[in-house]
């Protein structure tokens, strides 16, 4: 899959009000908001009405890692995105969960968010 082919289909399947992507436990989804084709709204909890947004930026940049790599973890995302990591590391397991969602990686959960990882979906090259 190339990025062309993975943004066709972030700005297809990610649709506000039905798409809910996977937090990194793996269990656990998070609301999709918002997609306005350069950010993506979700809700940061079950319980709140709070939102955060990832932009496409990061979607390509995680998406270029797992090409190149085969893996994405939060040490990728905070070396490119560190500010936004900091203020939300939610930020990272919703990108994650957008390429698992396209179909573009798979979820490796762990106990913390910062602990969870992506791999390279198998069948896409």
């Amino acid at each position: 899959m190339k990025w062309s082919q993975a943004e066709q289909r972030i700005r297809v399947q990610v649709v506000a009000g039905s798409t809910s992507v996977l937090k990194c436990d793996g269990v656990e989804r998070r609301a999709v908001t918002s997609n306005s084709g350069e950010k993506i709204g979700m809700r940061t909890g079950a319980t709140t009405r709070h939102t955060k947004a990832i932009t496409y930026e990061m979607l390509r940049y995680g998406f270029e890692v797992l090409q190149v790599k085969g893996k994405f973890d939060s040490r990728d995302f905070r070396a490119r995105f560190g500010a936004e990591y900091r203020a939300a590391p939610c930020r990272y397991s919703m990108t994650g969960g957008v390429l698992v969602e396209i179909g573009a990686a798979t979820l490796v959960p762990g106990d913390a968010e910062e602990e969870c990882h992506y791999l390279k979906a198998t069948g896409h090259p």
